[in-house]
């Protein structure tokens, strides 16, 4: 798959009904798979190499 970075369409409530139903067919893996697709395209990051989270920016503690 590969998207059309071209193309771009407005939609309003009546033609969403339409896209959606685009989608209703799909399986769940199907699905998964789509909107994996697309997080990698909007973060810009290779389909099956995500990014590592930093965790040196986060700490633990107890509450006291």
């Amino acid at each position: 798959m590969k998207l059309d970075r071209n193309s771009f369409k407005s939609y309003n409530f009546s033609n969403q009904n339409k896209e959606a139903d685009n989608y209703k067919n799909f399986t769940f893996e199907q699905l998964v798979e789509v909107f994996n697709y697309l997080q990698s395209v909007a973060y810009n990051f290779e389909l099956n190499n995500y990014p590592k989270m930093d965790k040196t920016v986060f700490s633990s503690r107890k509450h006291g």
